[in-house]
């Protein structure tokens, strides 16, 4: 172990996401001491050169403010993980970035479950997916696809079933609410000089998923295809919660957790609707704790477990 004294910061939690990088430090008894930003660490989406970079300006910010540049323990919360990484992925990530007694890095799911102090969370933002404990301590994840092939009920999804329903809205002359929120988001005066911008190598995800923000604007001001839009990716992403908690044996309680969440409650209403078809008992709440707080409470077990076993 090293030698910091008992004031100075003990643990380490970050959040990587699809949109930003949030990360927390806390004292040796969980106490959050300060909190910074950066951009995404999903090395899938931005490439792992990018998302050491990223990392590496969040954790200056980090040392820069307190003066210190090693920690007891740090978890990392990565949303281009499915489950836990090994040691080969997690040194290519924070290799010379992260200096700490123990690291590790899992999933964001993951992290946001062992926030939860429940069996099960359904986690909507730029993408999105579900992960849930079992009766016998195994995991089980639902949904998590990448915007790809997946993440039904997620902003970016949401985002781009709006956009596409944009170029027909164009091609059939139709101004409509919608079509001219698309203008203004992409900043053009005509929707067809939206392309470029769409088709940019640097225009990732996280910047298509905010569309999803205009589109829930458009739904609480009474636009129909936005509201059906919504609500059918709500439908999509219930499914798929609820085959995870057939699957995990049931839930008590479902945590709730991502923007799409968070800022929605008709995408919120919908979910819970459905899910009540095939679970018509179930209870859900929002998380209230943050991701990287989540991360500072897997640094804290991650320390302890590796205290005990030495």
């Amino acid at each position: 172990m090293n030698n910091m004294s008992d004031k100075t910061i003990y643990y380490l939690g970050i959040d990587g996401g699809g949109s930003r990088t949030t990360a927390a430090l806390a004292d040796k008894d969980g106490n959050i001491i300060l909190r910074a930003t950066g951009e995404s660490i999903n090395f899938y989406s931005v490439g792992m050169e990018a998302a050491r970079n990223n990392l590496a300006d969040v954790i200056k910010k980090i040392c820069d403010e307190i003066g210190e540049t090693k920690f007891h323990s740090d978890f990392i919360g990565c949303s281009a993980l499915d489950d836990e990484a090994d040691k080969e992925t997690t040194d290519a990530l924070c290799g010379g970035i992260i200096d700490a007694d123990y690291l590790a890095m899992s999933s964001d799911v993951h992290v946001a479950l062992i926030a939860s102090n429940s069996n099960c969370v359904a986690i909507c933002g730029t993408g999105s997916m579900a992960v849930g404990k079992k009766a016998d301590g195994s995991i089980a994840v639902t949904g998590g696809w990448g915007h790809i092939i997946g993440d039904e009920g997620s902003a970016y999804s949401i985002a781009v079933t709006a956009l596409k329903e944009c170029c027909r809205m164009r091609d059939r002359n139709e101004r409509t609410p919608l079509l001219e929120s698309a203008e203004k988001f992409f900043d053009v005066d005509d929707f067809r000089k939206a392309i470029d911008k769409i088709y940019s190598e640097n225009t990732a995800k996280d910047y298509i998923a905010k569309f999803a923000k205009y589109v829930a604007e458009n739904s609480e001001n009474g636009c129909a295809v936005s509201k059906k839009f919504i609500s059918d990716e709500a439908v999509a992403y219930a499914k798929t919660v609820g085959a995870l908690l057939d699957e995990i044996g049931g839930s008590p309680m479902l945590s709730l957790y991502g923007g799409v969440f968070q800022h929605n409650a008709f995408f919120r209403d919908e979910f819970m609707k459905e899910i009540r078809v095939s679970h018509p008992k179930q209870e859900a709440k929002l998380l209230d704790i943050t991701p990287e707080e989540g991360a500072i409470k897997a640094a804290r077990l991650l320390l302890c477990k590796n205290t005990q076993n030495t």
